[in-house]
């Protein structure tokens, strides 16, 4: 026995040589593109500009970079550069100003550099400052604080 099969026609399809997609246009943020000064730009204006955020004393800058008081006092007569390991010590301290800034406030920031976390076993926050993996750990406490986590 024969079934009889039932032909439907067939639509043609759209010519191939159409494009029939949308443009789709970002825009970036006008704060997303600032940018960090190069290296070989990072002035002592630019240090005075995160110096000022800061609770900390001149004397107290030296200390963190390495360097002497008199050195920083000399860049800032002749506007002068620092080095690239002082400037990557320099952004990550901004990095640490502005969170704590935001969090505690600048007096309430500073009074806290001077405690005891139980967190951090007691030891003072100001101390830690004086490595890199001391900031970042700092960093990483005022992160878990912000979020409600015990320290």
């Amino acid at each position: 026995m024969k079934k009889n099969v039932k032909r439907y026609p067939v639509a043609e399809d759209p010519p191939l040589s159409l494009v029939s997609d949308f443009e789709a246009i970002y825009q970036v943020p006008d704060k997303a593109t600032k940018r960090a000064p190069a290296v070989k730009d990072f002035t002592y204006a630019h240090f005075r500009k995160i110096a000022d955020r800061a609770p900390f004393s001149l004397n107290e800058w030296a200390d963190l970079l390495y360097i002497s008081e008199r050195s920083l006092h000399r860049y800032a007569k002749e506007d002068g550069g620092f080095n690239g390991l002082q400037i990557e010590r320099i952004l990550l301290l901004a990095k640490l100003i502005d969170i704590g800034n935001e969090f505690f406030g600048k007096d309430g920031f500073r009074q806290w550099l001077h405690s005891h976390p139980f967190s951090l076993n007691g030891a003072m926050v100001q101390e830690l400052l004086s490595t890199h993996t001391g900031i970042q750990e700092v960093i990483g406490l005022l992160h878990r604080m912000e979020h409600g986590i015990s320290a």
